[in-house]
């Protein structure tokens, strides 16, 4: 019940574009499947990630357990494989960043990342829906310096560290005091800090369970198969 952890950034998976490589501009995942961007995708390397999008382009949840809702979820992500240049892990921000590619759906903060080092990227999470994320500080039970993590966690969670941590690195920050000493620019950045509307649509992954989460992986798994 997030008793025992303390919210260090929070985000989305969205939409990561190159503004000189694309006519028009993804808002939307319906976007994703658009003739225009034939070859031109790429995909974080995540079953949930992936099925999620496409769950919610359809209006469902990404943590639904309706076989019927998943199925229409994979069928649709087959129709998208032409649009599909490749799905990687970390490797992608250098080829967003290099131009490689048009498209990229990830995180928001590797998508922060890429625009750090390109001036061309924008990043969009569609208002429809999408996940929710945290990184989150915690303690184990196993701690043999209990007194130090605690000194490191309050350091981090005043206001003017947690800002410039956040400043720094480039991720949304839970942190109420330190957001109110971030520069307008960032915290009024809809991508980063996105509007109460899309929030509102914005769903955390739950735990599905061992059964569940086999059954995501398994349809995961057919998609990155299916040929073009």
């Amino acid at each position: 019940h997030n008793d025992y952890s303390i919210p260090y950034f929070w985000g989305t998976v969205g939409i990561v574009y190159n503004t000189k490589l694309v006519k028009k501009a993804p808002q939307h995942w319906n976007d994703l499947w658009s003739p225009e961007y034939r070859n031109q995708i790429m995909l974080v390397d995540g079953a949930r990630e992936v099925l999620g999008f496409s769950l919610n382009s359809l209006g469902y949840s990404l943590n639904t357990k309706n076989m019927t809702e998943l199925r229409l979820a994979e069928t649709k992500l087959n129709s998208l494989t032409p649009n599909i240049k490749a799905i990687v892990g970390d490797e992608m921000k250098g080829y967003m960043v290099q131009g490689d590619a048009a498209i990229g759906v990830t995180f928001s903060g590797e998508a922060s990342e890429m625009l750090d080092k390109n001036e061309d990227l924008r990043y969009v999470v569609p208002s429809e829906g999408s996940n929710l994320w945290f990184d989150n500080l915690v303690i184990p039970k196993t701690v043999k310096h209990e007194k130090e993590a605690y000194a490191f966690i309050n350091f981090m969670l005043k206001p003017e560290n947690a800002a410039q941590n956040a400043e720094y690195i480039g991720y949304a920050t839970p942190n109420e005091a330190a957001k109110a000493l971030l520069p307008k620019s960032i915290t009024d950045d809809k991508a980063f800090y996105p509007s109460e509307s899309t929030i509102k649509n914005l769903e955390v992954y739950n735990n599905l369970g061992q059964k569940w989460l086999g059954i995501y992986n398994d349809i995961y798994l057919q998609v990155k198969m299916y040929r073009k």
